[in-house]
């Protein structure tokens, strides 16, 4: 006789952010996580000893597929300005595809600062690689003239910082996504014009 299927660690992850999301770090508890998954609480805990554990590991999985996701799409292209514009779509893509994703990106940004201070060193690095690939992009637009830029550190924190927040205001904007994309691109290339 086969055994039904086990929820596994990505399964019980999923569970546990969607929770956050909609009751917020404090209010989520690790009994409606696991009842979230489908799982004992004991196997919440064999696989993530704490929520903050939980929180970290899913900080660093998003950081990490999200990145990989900017990078390859921004490699597509050789113009600063497409490579740009992909970058910002990307991430507004990346915030806004499904109703996990949103929930994930509130979890980013309003449970960030409850890690304790090594494991939000760790994904300082993260977000570090992030505006480090932005400037240089924004840095090679300049190189080619194509961008005209005095301060690029400070410009790639601002078009990152603007397609991020995009995830929390996009019901108010009310526009179709394809065009909340164009539209925040077109901002993003504005500013370094």
């Amino acid at each position: 006789m086969a055994t039904a299927k086990r929820p596994g660690k990505a399964a019980i992850m999923r569970a546990a952010i969607e929770v956050m999301g909609e009751d917020g770090y404090e209010g989520a508890s690790t009994r409606d996580m696991a009842a979230r998954a489908g799982v004992s609480v004991a196997a919440l805990y064999y696989h993530f000893p704490s929520k903050q554990d939980l929180l970290r590991e899913f900080l660093d999985e998003s950081y990490d597929v999200t990145l990989a996701r900017i990078e390859r799409r921004a490699a597509r292209h050789t113009a600063p300005v497409d490579q740009l514009q992909e970058i910002v779509g990307t991430i507004i893509w990346s915030a806004l595809h499904d109703d996990f994703a949103r929930r994930a990106a509130f979890v980013v940004a309003s449970e960030y600062l409850r890690l304790d201070p090594p494991e939000r060193a760790a994904i300082e690095l993260k977000r570090k690689a992030l505006l480090d690939l932005v400037e240089g992009v924004v840095r090679d637009g300049v190189k080619k003239r194509k961008f005209k830029c005095d301060e690029p550190r400070e410009a790639a924190r601002a078009i990152i910082t603007l397609a991020q927040s995009v995830s929390a205001v996009e019901h108010e904007i009310g526009r179709p996504l394809d065009d909340l994309i164009a539209l925040y691109q077109r901002f993003a290339v504005a500013l370094v014009r």
